[in-house]
């Protein structure tokens, strides 16, 4: 994503209306153990620049595919057809020498570079019928190419699912840097790459929160001795203060609309949860009582609000309609429940849960049923927050003075290592769609 302003804004351009109903193959997402796609690709034509884009890019495209867990990316050792200008012309693909190898998809890309911008070329082909499934066309940066990569594999994956990919979505967080204390505010790719500090004011920044259109970072930060609550805007690098109200603060998500903020405020000593505007001054109470309310997590729809309480004797997860009295205690893994994320659909809350001396990672439904251990690890799992497709789950995996960012699948089936490097990483957010 570019951010700063000024800079050249990469640009898409469709070139051909993707052709979904002409394939031979359908993946339903939603199957599990399901037939992989087998997909080829190859590397891409590279005239002037670096050569290793060649590779570059398609390697951006077979490692996102690879996290689906749909698709089966065939070694290139096993291609018999290098790609070539005129493929980009007239020349047709030798389909029957991709199926030889078992591709039923090839993915082929043509790369023009001139000094510090490019333009790339990607197309999406079905080996069996021989037909081109998805095509775009992108210029920008060269440094920018990771985020046409992650773009064309999101079209790879709506042209066989149906459904729209994650895969230039990026996560926030909170570490300590290499050089210096406190802890700073962080964004990195769903690859692991493309690491950049947000924040360098040397004091502790914590929960960093993605506005709705993923333009604003908000975040608790004591640069000033005390906990304030301060809203980056990303594209032009500039804070604002947005809550006066109160005294300990710390951001719990924004409203749907985006024009409001669900945060923890301490006032007279009492933590409660309020909805703070963010276009005027109006703060109301959402959430209150004698003991400790901290965590919003607000639905998608923007009528419920997940929240931890310690009413119970020990902090725990619960669920209050908006607008309404009732509230209702949703989880039971624990003796101590904290972090709700609501899932995009509003049909899950994660959360983590400490059990038998270490933090686990669950989900349960809204109104208490159907829960479930999801991740666990030899070291406490904490922080979940959902994806934009409510596929997977970014947290942290904490163990002996080692931390680290991971990414598992709900259903448990799939996880790996998104970044480590920085000590005490934490607070992770899973950023929209962009």
């Amino acid at each position: 994503m570019i951010r700063s302003a000024g800079t050249l804004i990469l640009s898409l351009l469709l070139l051909l209306v993707p052709s979904v109903s002409g394939a031979v193959l359908y993946i339903d997402i939603n199957a599990p153990g399901g037939k992989r796609m087998p997909i080829s690709l190859p590397d891409f034509v590279v005239t002037g620049g670096d050569a290793a884009l060649a590779r570059d890019l398609p390697g951006v495209i077979g490692g996102d595919l690879a996290m689906t867990s749909l698709f089966d990316v065939i070694p290139r050792q096993a291609y018999l057809e290098r790609i070539v200008p005129e493929h980009f012309l007239a020349r047709p693909l030798s389909f029957p020498d991709w199926k030889m190898i078992g591709a039923e998809a090839v993915v082929i890309g043509k790369v023009e570079v001139r000094g510090d911008q490019m333009a790339v070329e990607m197309r999406l082909y079905d080996a069996n019928l021989g037909n081109m499934m998805a095509g775009k066309k992108f210029s920008g940066p060269v440094r920018r190419f990771r985020k046409m990569a992650h773009e064309f594999s999101n079209e790879v994956l709506y042209a066989f699912t149906g459904v729209r990919g994650i895969f230039d979505t990026e996560i926030a967080f909170s570490a300590r840097p290499k050089k210096g204390r406190g802890k700073e505010i962080y964004v990195i790719g769903l690859d692991g790459r493309e690491l950049r500090q947000v924040t360098d004011n040397r004091s502790f920044n914590l929960f960093p929160r993605w506005s709705p259109d993923a333009k604003l970072l908000a975040y608790t930060s004591y640069r000033t001795g005390v906990p304030q609550i301060y809203m980056r805007d990303l594209a032009g690098g500039t804070d604002r203060l947005v809550v006066r109200h109160g005294n300990s603060k710390s951001p719990g998500s924004f409203s749907p609309s985006g024009d409001s903020l669900y945060a923890t405020l301490s006032v007279g000593g009492n933590s409660d949860i309020y909805r703070v505007s963010l276009t005027g001054s109006a703060v109301r109470k959402v959430v209150g009582g004698w003991g400790i309310e901290v965590s919003p997590s607000v639905s998608s729809d923007g009528k419920r609000v997940a929240f931890v309480s310690d009413r119970s004797g020990s902090p725990q997860i619960y669920v209050k309609d908006i607008g309404s009295s009732g509230e209702r205690r949703v989880s039971q893994a624990g003796s101590y429940s904290t972090s709700p994320s609501w899932s995009p659909a509003g049909d899950l809350i994660a959360f983590t849960s400490l059990e038998k001396g270490r933090y686990a990672i669950y989900t349960v439904r809204p109104d208490g049923s159907d829960q479930r251990l999801v991740i666990s690890d030899d070291g406490s799992c904490i922080d979940p927050s959902f994806s934009p497709d409510g596929r997977y789950l970014v947290y942290t995996l904490q163990k002996r003075g080692y931390s680290e960012l991971k990414i598992g699948s709900v259903d448990g089936q799939w996880r790996r290592g998104l970044f480590r490097g920085l000590q005490a990483v934490g607070s992770p957010s899973w950023s929209p769609r962009q």
